[in-house]
């Protein structure tokens, strides 16, 4: 019998292959997972996420809830589910019932739905849509909202600081996001708050066993462009007051806040400090009897959150944070050394690592009785479906994974090194699926962005897919990246272009001089927003790059500051400087040194890109191609930041192609 033919990532379109699962619920008797699978529909150049039931006796899989539109979020009581779905064209809430079949819609909101969750113990649900400021308490729907004219006016009048959004466009400044109840049996809406997810986070809210006491997140103040300070308040639907659970603390960002099923406690993940990005998030445990509210993990130097970097996941939901039903323990995510690790966490702060090894354990949802289901991926195994039972992990059957049964995966190893202040400098290095020590093999320095992420041991398709074209892809988490401790973190801030670039740099030399395989003479470099803006900066310090491709970069922080739709705050608190000190803005901007440029640029940017404009594109381009560099240009139109991730397909594979392209144009045969 011959040797089965393997797939592989060879080609940009294999993009429109990939699959995945998120979102995963269980049915009230536990006997089903429900789950989001999404698609990319080559034909239509869009994605489809279809709702799943899993029985979890005989391993079969059904839909449940139509494809070819993006259904997520499900949420299910008894009989009942709840999802979010764009079918009539806006996003709205609709209901499904698992017995009769029946489905029909909920809200009719001007503005998508972005969450749905249903209140315990009751037919009523929670949602959270953008409003008008001016909208009273209680309304009821218009279902002819789709009649209604909005205005159409050619023209914006702007007097508000934040006026737009990446991946929104201009805000309105007469609306917010409220969160609501409802009914299914009626289109009576009860608005409850103004309501705000931190960042990075996914829960929106969570009810008490009882369904009486709603907890949510939203800002401290209400309106300041300045502060984006948040905490916990509790919501009581009898009285209709609110409470303040996390006003001990002035300033900091409080959220996920999570109630144990006995109703003695809410744990949450934050910080006390006034809002910067890379503060990272700790443990903090409201006990309700006393009032009080402590953090439980003072002295543990770990960031709890998800926020690990790839190109693969979509319509990921599910909280951090879940309770154990004896309410003496929960469970939460942690991003540390590359790995997405799930934590068992006693009420003391005790903690004890449960994930499996070098691994991103991406979504978790627990049973009645303590049973653990989880979501993981590895970077030769896209989507593992878990249950964690008796102290060990046990891999359920998916359909995602029998997908992959015949494909080549890269493989990666860690490295690590040592930077010049003491610091650690730990990364990936990927190695193609054919890889032989005896070769030599070019290496691409990929960098990510934020800067505030982490290359972390999962699939990665853009990897996998220049891996398997013949290069060493070299993943490196420098000073900036979460997962390895707060003052590693905090390491770039206000030092762009510093630290951080010599960490690279010090990671290249040691792979070069550990490793025999790679060719030292054939480098390249790409990276994305700061990775973006770090390959422009990396090409004004060095030559040593044979070509290099800059996506969705920062060049210029003096305009930067006035076009991004968070450049007012993010790059004062990022360079230390606001536009009162153009000068020391601009030490810090690529452009001001592009007449050292010698590597060819490519440079790939989004048109409606707001967070990092598109003027930030062309300026760089301009200045090289002014003093006469090699340089070029591909921009896609009616796109935003998040191109590279949820974009176009079409965009999405074209702009892969144009990467390897432009290194092969310049790579040795």
């Amino acid at each position: 019998m011959g040797a089965r033919n393997m797939k592989n990532f060879k080609e940009a379109s294999s993009l429109y292959d990939l699959t995945t699962l998120s979102s995963t619920i269980l049915s009230e008797d536990e006997q089903t997972l429900f789950y989001v699978k999404t698609t990319i529909d080559s034909v239509k150049d869009g994605y489809q996420a279809a709702i799943y039931a899993k029985n979890l006796q005989n391993a079969s899989e059904v839909s449940i809830v139509e494809d070819g539109f993006i259904n997520n979020c499900p949420t299910v009581n008894g009989t009942k589910l709840l999802y979010l779905s764009n079918k009539t064209g806006i996003t709205q809430v609709h209901f499904y019932d698992l017995v009769s079949k029946e489905n029909r819609q909920l809200t009719f909101s001007l503005s998508p739905v972005m969450h749905v969750q249903w209140i315990q113990n009751s037919q009523s649900f929670l949602f959270t849509t953008q409003l008008d400021k001016s909208t009273e308490s209680f309304f009821t729907w218009d279902k002819n909202f789709a009649d209604i004219t909005t205005n159409t006016a050619p023209f914006y009048r702007i007097s508000n600081l934040k006026y737009q959004a990446d991946g929104v466009g201009f805000i309105d400044p007469e609306k917010t996001t409220y969160l609501c109840e409802q009914t299914i049996d009626n289109f009576d809406v009860t608005v409850i708050s103004p309501q705000a997810t931190g960042y990075g986070l996914r829960r929106v809210a969570d009810c008490n066993t009882e369904g009486t006491i709603i907890y949510f997140e939203r800002n401290l103040v209400e309106g300041d462009d300045y502060n984006h300070d948040s905490g916990i308040f509790a919501y009581d639907r009898n009285s209709k007051q609110i409470q303040h659970l996390t006003q001990s603390f002035d300033t900091g960002i409080f959220g996920e806040g999570t109630v144990s099923p006995d109703g003695n406690y809410l744990v949450m993940v934050g910080n006390s400090l006034p809002y910067e990005t890379p503060n990272q998030f700790g443990l903090f445990l409201y006990d309700f009897k006393t009032t009080s509210l402590k953090k439980i993990t003072e002295g543990i130097d770990i960031q709890f959150a998800d926020n690990s970097v790839s190109d693969y996941y979509q319509n990921v939901r599910n909280p951090i944070i879940h309770w154990h039903p004896d309410s003496k323990k929960f469970y939460v995510q942690t991003s540390e050394y590359g790995s997405v690790k799930i934590y068992e966490v006693l009420l003391n702060g005790e903690m004890l690592n449960i994930a499996p090894e070098q691994a991103v354990v991406k979504e978790v949802v627990i049973s009645k009785v303590g049973v653990l289901y989880a979501l993981i991926s590895k970077p030769d195994r896209p989507l593992l479906l878990a249950v964690y039972e008796d102290g060990e992990w046990k891999e359920i059957s998916n359909s995602v994974e029998e997908s992959y049964q015949d494909y080549s995966f890269a493989s990666y190893q860690e490295i690590e090194y040592t930077a010049a202040d003491g610091g650690v400098i730990h990364g990936l290095m990927v190695l193609p699926a054919d890889f032989q020590a005896d070769k030599k093999y070019p290496l691409i320095l990929n960098i990510h962005g934020g800067p505030y992420m982490m290359h972390a041991m999962n699939f990665y398709h853009e990897t996998q897919y220049l891996a398997a074209n013949g290069y060493l892809v070299l993943l490196v988490n420098p000073r900036g990246s979460y997962g390895y401790g707060q003052e590693h973190t905090y390491g770039v801030y206000e030092k762009y272009g510093k630290g951080d670039y010599t960490d690279l740099m010090t990671a290249i030399d040691g792979v070069i001089n550990d490793h025999s395989f790679v060719d030292a003479s054939q480098l390249f470099v790409t990276g994305g927003s700061y990775g973006g803006f770090m390959t422009n900066w990396i090409i004004t310090q060095t030559n040593r790059f044979k070509a290099a491709v800059s996506q969705r970069s920062m060049s210029n922080f003096v305009s930067m500051f006035g076009t991004s739709d968070i450049g007012y705050y993010f790059y004062k608190d990022e360079t230390g400087h606001d536009i009162s000190r153009p000068d020391k803005l601009w030490e810090s901007s690529p452009l001001a040194y592009v007449e050292q440029v010698e590597t060819p640029l490519l440079l790939i940017h989004a048109k409606d890109d707001l967070r990092c404009q598109f003027e930030q594109a062309q300026q760089f381009y301009t200045g090289l191609r002014y003093f006469n560099k090699t340089a070029e240009m591909l921009v896609f139109p009616n796109s935003g930041h998040e191109l590279s991730r949820t974009g176009r397909p079409s965009y999405r594979v074209e702009r892969l192609k144009a990467i390897l392209d432009w290194f092969e144009r310049y790579r040795s045969k």
